[in-house]
C-alpha cells in the first residue's frame, strides 16, 4: 500500500496483518475516490473513521488537506497510523483519536469538509452512520462510506444526499454531500 500522489507520493505505509483488524481500502477503490474529489481536498479538513492503517486521510494530507482527524479504537491501529504519519512526514497537520466512531461523531461539535468511513463490513454499521455524519459535513462537503457490495444505505438523511454510487469487486463506496450543495 502507498501514496498514490502528492508531497508523499510512493511512499509505503505499513498496515496491521489480517483482514479481522484492517481491510485496507483497495488502490483502483482510493484512486477514484480523489481523482472524483480531487478539486476539494487542497484546504480542506478531514475525519477518517475507522482509520485503519490511516492511509485515506493521508492520502488527503498528501493532496493538500490542511487537517485530517484519524479515528479508530484500536490501540494496534492508532500505532500504525502514528508511523505512518511520521514516515511521511505529515504528522504535524493531523490528530489521532483512539476511541469509538460513533461515540466521537456525537460528541464533535468540528464540522468537516471531507469524511471518510470504513466501518467493519458485515456488522450494519454504515448505514446507521449516514445520519450522524451529515451533522459533523460543512455545507458543499463530502462523505465517502465504504462498505460491503450487498449493503444497502441510504440515498438520503435528513442532511445530506447520495451523488453516486463506485464498486469494486465486493466493496461499494456510497459518496454523499450535502442537500443545499445537491440542489435539494
Amino acid at each position: 500500500m502507498r501514496v498514490n500522489t502528492g508531497t508523499a507520493r510512493g511512499m509505503a505505509l505499513e498496515t496491521l496483518p489480517g483482514e479481522d483488524i484492517v481491510r485496507p481500502t483497495s488502490q483502483k477503490a482510493k484512486e477514484a475516490i480523489f481523482s472524483a474529489l480531487q478539486f476539494q481536498i487542497p484546504g480542506t479538513t478531514m475525519l477518517d473513521l475507522f482509520a485503519g492503517s490511516g492511509q485515506m486521510g493521508i492520502e488527503a494530507l498528501s493532496r493538500g488537506a490542511s487537517h485530517c482527524v484519524f479515528v479508530d479504537n484500536s490501540r494496534d491501529a492508532i500505532g500504525v497510523i502514528k508511523r505512518n504519519l511520521n514516515r511521511t512526514g505529515l504528522f504535524k497537520s493531523a490528530s489521532v483519536a483512539e476511541t469509538d466512531a460513533l461515540r466521537y461523531i456525537q460528541r464533535n461539535r468540528t464540522r468537516f469538509g471531507f469524511i471518510y468511513a470504513d466501518p467493519p463490513y458485515r456488522k450494519n454499521i454504515a448505514g446507521g452512520l449516514v445520519e450522524y455524519l451529515g451533522r459533523i459535513l460543512e455545507k458543499g462537503g463530502f462523505a465517502a462510506v465504504e462498505a460491503e457490495k450487498e449493503a444497502v444505505l441510504p440515498e438520503e438523511s435528513d442532511e445530506l444526499i447520495l451523488k453516486k454510487r463506485y464498486d469494486y469487486g465486493n466493496t461499494s463506496i456510497w459518496l454523499y454531500t450535502t442537500k443545499e450543495d445537491s440542489g435539494e
